[in-house]
Protein backbone atom coordinates (compact mmCIF):
# COMPACT_ATOMS: atom_id res chain seq x y z
CA UNK A 1 0.00 0.00 0.00
CA UNK A 2 1.71 3.51 -1.14
CA UNK A 3 0.84 5.94 1.78
CA UNK A 4 1.24 9.34 0.56
CA UNK A 5 3.92 11.87 2.75
CA UNK A 6 2.34 15.12 4.41
CA UNK A 7 3.19 18.11 1.87
CA UNK A 8 6.00 20.01 3.68
CA UNK A 9 5.35 23.84 4.39
CA UNK A 10 7.56 26.53 2.78
CA UNK A 11 9.55 26.82 6.11
CA UNK A 12 10.12 22.46 6.49
CA UNK A 13 11.31 23.02 3.29
CA UNK A 14 13.94 25.78 3.75
CA UNK A 15 14.88 23.59 6.89
CA UNK A 16 15.61 20.87 4.86
CA UNK A 17 17.06 22.58 1.69
CA UNK A 18 19.91 24.44 4.79
CA UNK A 19 20.27 20.76 6.03
CA UNK A 20 20.40 18.85 2.45
CA UNK A 21 23.06 21.28 1.74
CA UNK A 22 25.65 19.54 4.68
CA UNK A 23 26.90 16.87 2.66
CA UNK A 24 28.34 18.39 -0.75
CA UNK A 25 29.45 21.84 2.14
CA UNK A 26 31.10 18.22 3.82
CA UNK A 27 32.36 17.88 0.38
CA UNK A 28 33.72 21.37 -0.65
CA UNK A 29 35.25 22.52 2.30
CA UNK A 30 38.10 19.47 1.97
CA UNK A 31 38.15 19.43 -1.57
CA UNK A 32 39.07 23.17 -1.93
CA UNK A 33 41.44 22.78 0.44
CA UNK A 34 43.18 20.03 -1.32
CA UNK A 35 43.19 21.22 -4.61
CA UNK A 36 44.65 24.59 -2.99
CA UNK A 37 47.37 23.33 -0.84
CA UNK A 38 48.03 19.44 -2.10
CA UNK A 39 47.38 19.81 -5.86
CA UNK A 40 48.47 23.90 -6.56
CA UNK A 41 45.52 24.68 -8.54
CA UNK A 42 44.61 28.36 -8.10
CA UNK A 43 42.15 29.03 -5.57
CA UNK A 44 39.59 30.23 -8.14
CA UNK A 45 39.89 27.49 -10.56
CA UNK A 46 39.91 24.72 -7.13
CA UNK A 47 36.98 26.88 -6.01
CA UNK A 48 34.65 26.21 -9.79
CA UNK A 49 35.95 22.72 -9.57
CA UNK A 50 34.32 22.35 -5.87
CA UNK A 51 30.88 24.17 -7.02
CA UNK A 52 30.23 21.97 -9.97
CA UNK A 53 30.54 18.98 -7.42
CA UNK A 54 28.07 20.59 -4.76
CA UNK A 55 25.42 21.65 -7.24
CA UNK A 56 25.26 17.77 -8.76
CA UNK A 57 25.25 16.76 -5.10
CA UNK A 58 22.59 19.30 -4.04
CA UNK A 59 20.70 18.50 -6.56
CA UNK A 60 20.65 14.88 -5.62
CA UNK A 61 19.33 15.65 -1.65
CA UNK A 62 17.12 17.97 -2.93
CA UNK A 63 15.17 16.08 -5.30
CA UNK A 64 14.90 13.01 -2.50
CA UNK A 65 14.93 14.96 0.30
CA UNK A 66 13.68 18.10 0.15
CA UNK A 67 10.68 17.86 -2.56
CA UNK A 68 9.21 14.86 -2.03
CA UNK A 69 6.72 15.37 -4.24
CA UNK A 70 8.25 17.31 -6.62
CA UNK A 71 7.29 18.66 -9.96
CA UNK A 72 5.47 16.54 -12.64
CA UNK A 73 8.73 17.33 -14.85
CA UNK A 74 10.73 14.45 -15.47
CA UNK A 75 14.43 13.73 -13.39
CA UNK A 76 16.76 14.60 -16.50
CA UNK A 77 14.89 17.54 -17.23
CA UNK A 78 14.99 19.04 -13.48
CA UNK A 79 18.49 18.34 -13.43
CA UNK A 80 19.45 20.30 -16.15
CA UNK A 81 17.01 22.68 -15.41
CA UNK A 82 18.82 23.11 -11.53
CA UNK A 83 22.24 22.93 -12.91
CA UNK A 84 21.74 26.03 -15.31
CA UNK A 85 20.16 28.12 -12.66
CA UNK A 86 22.22 26.99 -9.99
CA UNK A 87 25.34 27.71 -12.30
CA UNK A 88 24.28 31.15 -12.90
CA UNK A 89 23.82 31.67 -9.18
CA UNK A 90 27.36 29.95 -9.04
CA UNK A 91 28.99 32.52 -10.70
CA UNK A 92 27.82 35.41 -8.87
CA UNK A 93 29.25 33.10 -6.10
CA UNK A 94 32.44 32.16 -8.02
CA UNK A 95 32.51 36.16 -8.84
CA UNK A 96 32.08 37.21 -5.13
CA UNK A 97 34.91 34.70 -4.02
CA UNK A 98 37.57 35.30 -6.39
CA UNK A 99 37.31 39.16 -5.73
CA UNK A 100 37.68 38.83 -1.89
CA UNK A 101 40.30 36.53 -1.86
CA UNK A 102 42.19 38.04 -5.18
CA UNK A 103 41.98 41.71 -4.33
CA UNK A 104 40.49 42.53 -0.61
CA UNK A 105 43.15 39.15 0.37
CA UNK A 106 39.91 37.48 2.38
CA UNK A 107 40.48 34.71 3.58
CA UNK A 108 39.67 31.68 0.93
CA UNK A 109 37.83 29.57 3.52
CA UNK A 110 35.83 31.86 5.26
CA UNK A 111 34.88 33.05 1.87
CA UNK A 112 33.62 29.96 1.31
CA UNK A 113 31.51 29.87 4.37
CA UNK A 114 30.63 33.66 3.82
CA UNK A 115 28.94 32.86 0.71
CA UNK A 116 26.97 30.11 1.68
CA UNK A 117 25.21 32.46 3.58
CA UNK A 118 24.70 34.86 1.01
CA UNK A 119 23.09 32.81 -1.83
CA UNK A 120 21.30 30.51 0.44
CA UNK A 121 17.63 32.30 -0.25
CA UNK A 122 17.90 33.04 -3.65
CA UNK A 123 18.69 29.18 -4.41
CA UNK A 124 16.24 27.74 -2.50
CA UNK A 125 13.30 29.96 -4.09
CA UNK A 126 15.01 28.77 -7.24
CA UNK A 127 14.87 25.09 -6.34
CA UNK A 128 11.46 25.37 -5.38
CA UNK A 129 10.40 26.88 -8.14
CA UNK A 130 11.80 24.17 -10.22
CA UNK A 131 11.30 20.83 -7.75
CA UNK A 132 9.38 21.74 -5.35
CA UNK A 133 5.90 22.95 -7.06
CA UNK A 134 3.73 20.13 -7.53
CA UNK A 135 0.83 20.41 -9.85
CA UNK A 136 -2.62 20.79 -8.33
CA UNK A 137 -3.92 17.25 -9.09
CA UNK A 138 -0.85 15.61 -7.75
CA UNK A 139 -1.38 17.33 -4.10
Amino acid sequence: MDVEKPRLSPREQLLRFLLAGLPSFALAFPLNWVLVEYAGFHKAAAYGIVLLCQVTVNFFTCYFFVFQKGSDTPLLHQFWQFIVGIIGFRCGDWAIYSIATTYFSVPYLLMQIANVSIFSLLKFSFARKIMGEPSPERL
